[in-house]
């Protein structure tokens, strides 16, 4: 079914209604699964948004990124079997998060639509999926998480880092994190709990603040 222009990028409920606005766009709330977004004729272009990305300084030589790096992978590794296939999707410009998935004893791929679009992900299959900080960015999140969810094995898990928005209206409009022209979607638990349902995974657990695993 076709998402109407006026529905949730999420749930696809129509019911919805304003819920903030800035100098640069508006934010509407979705009050079937409590997702906040952007309205998508208010969205940069894609040309505006690689250019965002292209700031971003995030070098493979930069000790405190890996670091910052490491600690995904090290929560990630409990939850799955050594020697498990996954897939860093919308790594961004580095794979170095696969290489410190390789140093664990894991065979991990990279693709980033602007990056690295391996287009050869799509005729593979995995038993796990990341996405570090990259399901605030997608345009048509259950649209793009349906289609990784075909090319995960059964009983596979998806791991999403990403922060959750704030409580209250109050501290949402002060939040630095919807500043990001190129943030467009922000999650809350029932937000997330409705993704793991509509794509029938069993169990959504928390493993840190801003990341979370959905298991098949």
């Amino acid at each position: 079914m076709k998402r109407s222009v006026s529905s949730c990028p999420l749930c696809r409920s129509e019911k919805i209604s304003e819920y903030s606005s800035d100098k640069f766009r508006t934010y509407q709330l979705c009050h079937a699964c409590q997702l906040i977004f952007v309205p998508r004729s208010q969205l940069i272009s894609q040309v505006e948004e690689k250019k965002r990305y292209d700031t971003h300084n995030n070098s493979e030589a930069d000790s405190r990124y890996r670091d910052y790096l490491a600690q995904i992978v090290d929560l990630v590794v409990t939850e799955v079997k050594i020697g498990s296939r996954g897939l860093d999707f919308g790594c961004g410009s580095s794979t170095l998060m696969a290489e410190i998935f390789k140093e664990r004893g894991f065979s991990v791929d990279s693709y980033d639509l602007f990056y690295h679009p391996q287009e050869f992900i799509w005729d593979q299959t995995y038993d796990f999926i990341i996405l570090s900080e990259v399901i605030e960015h997608l345009r048509e999140p259950l649209a793009t998480m349906q289609a990784l969810k075909s090319r995960l094995n059964p009983g596979g898990s998806f791991f999403i880092k990403t922060a959750l928005s704030p409580d209250s209206k109050e501290s949402f409009d002060k939040w630095f994190y919807k500043r990001d022209s190129t943030h467009i979607q922000f999650f809350q638990l029932p937000s997330l709990e409705s993704l793991m349902e509509q794509m029938q995974m069993s169990s959504l657990k928390i493993l840190a603040k801003d990341l979370f695993h959905l298991h098949h």
